[in-house]
């Protein structure tokens, strides 16, 4: 049972990497920071789309094992450094040139939200670039279902919040970052996304 759910969630991480690269793809020589990376699906994901990117990945210590096994056995264990830690009690590792936020906002308060994205803004160099992605309400009829979903979620773990793009947008521009982008979700129920960029 425990490694059907494993299986099952692998799954659905997978689901969530390939629709966040559609809308913002990765390309060229670029050094990723994934944090809150878990076993590191979506870090895999990158990779596997850009032979030039390397991964940086960024969660709590008692995952990095599970991150480490999975990475080997999928070749990619020498292109990825693996960096234990919490945001709440340290920065961020420096030399990312873009850092990755997948399904990490909706867990957090808005006062969470915005100290981690103030250490997002001083590990980036000008020109970086910060994603997200997650569950976003607004939208069509699926993301509506999604939002009631997702309320759910959050009032059962008794913490954060489903935002909108715009609500997101509105908090990472307050630390600074700029040229925000949202684009237009293939399947707005798998996930949302947005990017944007501290200024040079």
């Amino acid at each position: 049972m425990a490694q059907a759910c494993s299986n099952l969630l692998a799954g659905s991480q997978r689901l969530v990497a390939r629709d966040t690269l559609t809308m913002l793809p990765l390309r060229g020589t670029v050094n990723v920071l994934d944090v809150g990376g878990g076993s590191g699906v979506f870090l895999s994901e990158v990779l596997r789309r850009n032979v030039r990117a390397r991964g940086m990945l960024f969660d709590l210590p008692q995952v990095m094992q599970g991150a480490k096994a999975r990475l080997e056995a999928a070749g990619l264990g020498e292109r990825v450094s693996l960096h234990p830690g919490s945001f709440r009690e340290g920065d961020l590792p420096d030399g990312a040139d873009v850092i990755t936020l997948i399904r990490v906002l909706y867990d957090h308060s808005d006062e969470t939200v915005l100290e981690l994205l103030r250490k997002v803004y001083a590990s980036l160099p000008p020109g970086g670039r910060l994603i997200v992605s997650e569950p976003m309400s607004g939208g069509g009829r699926p993301a509506r279902a999604g939002d009631v979903y997702f309320a759910f979620y959050t009032m059962a773990m008794g913490t954060g919040q489903v935002r909108s793009a715009t609500e997101i947008a509105r908090l990472c521009m307050s630390v600074g970052f700029k040229d925000v982008r949202v684009p237009s979700p293939p399947r707005a129920f798998i996930t949302s996304a947005l990017s944007c960029v501290k200024p040079v």
